[in-house]
């Protein structure tokens, strides 16, 4: 990790750049899992882009 933040939930090693669903390791095969973690994956990237000034 390169940043002087602690990543945000569901984002990659990769800062800015989240996974959510069945990309994800350790994540349940349910649409309803997938759905969750995308929504809060949407949440996430909206913070990420509010910390950056976007």
């Amino acid at each position: 990790w390169t940043l002087d933040r602690d990543p945000f939930l569901l984002e990659t090693s990769v800062p800015g750049v989240f996974a959510a669903g069945d990309v994800r390791h350790g994540s349940g095969k349910r649409v309803s899992a997938a759905v969750g973690e995308g929504s809060m994956a949407v949440m996430m990237v909206w913070q990420h882009r509010a910390l950056a000034g976007l």
